[in-house]
């Protein structure tokens, strides 16, 4: 069993790996996707997914793959793709930033700010050269409740090449 699934299978029970990204969130990201990039992967999405119909509705074709799909990111990779942009399982983000970095391609992960935090990942983060997009704001995650998210996020990029490491925006 590859290490999404035994999570897929845990987070039924509850570590709040489900956060669907609202289309703010992915919109502010438009500007930064270089302009040589026609398909991109969102290797944790179902069809239909808030990411991928906004980066749809820019003109963007986009490959979304799910677990529940039978397509395991740790596994599987589409035969064509310039970039990757999803919003991973919180509790694995080590997993699927290791395997991203392994597939060196350009990425786009939208995660907790606070997983800037940690020794191993500074490591790789130094070696991969990372560089973020920092929102203003706090995102909200569940429409159902008014107030964003008790944590922050960022969009963790790599391979971008953006002006600056630090990119409030």
């Amino acid at each position: 069993m590859s290490v999404i699934k035994a999570k897929i299978d845990y987070s039924k029970n509850g570590p709040n790996d489900e956060y669907y990204t609202p289309d703010e969130a992915v919109e502010m990201i438009i500007p930064f996707i270089p302009q040589d990039v026609k398909t991109i992967w969102e290797c944790t999405a179902l069809e239909g997914s808030r990411i991928v119909e906004v980066l749809r509705s820019h003109g963007y074709n986009v490959i979304p793959t799910h677990i529940k799909d039978g397509f395991d990111f740790f596994e599987y990779e589409p035969a064509q793709y310039d970039m990757n942009i999803t919003n991973p399982a919180y509790s694995i983000k080590d997993e699927f930033l290791r395997r991203a970095f392994d597939l060196k391609r350009p990425l786009m992960f939208l995660l907790p700010t606070r997983t800037l935090e940690g020794l191993k990942r500074g490591k790789m983060f130094r070696r991969n050269r990372i560089q973020l997009l920092v929102p203003d704001r706090r995102f909200n995650f569940n429409p159902e409740k008014p107030n964003g998210a008790w944590f922050h996020t960022s969009w963790f990029t790599h391979g971008l090449n953006l002006k600056d490491d630090l990119n409030f925006i």
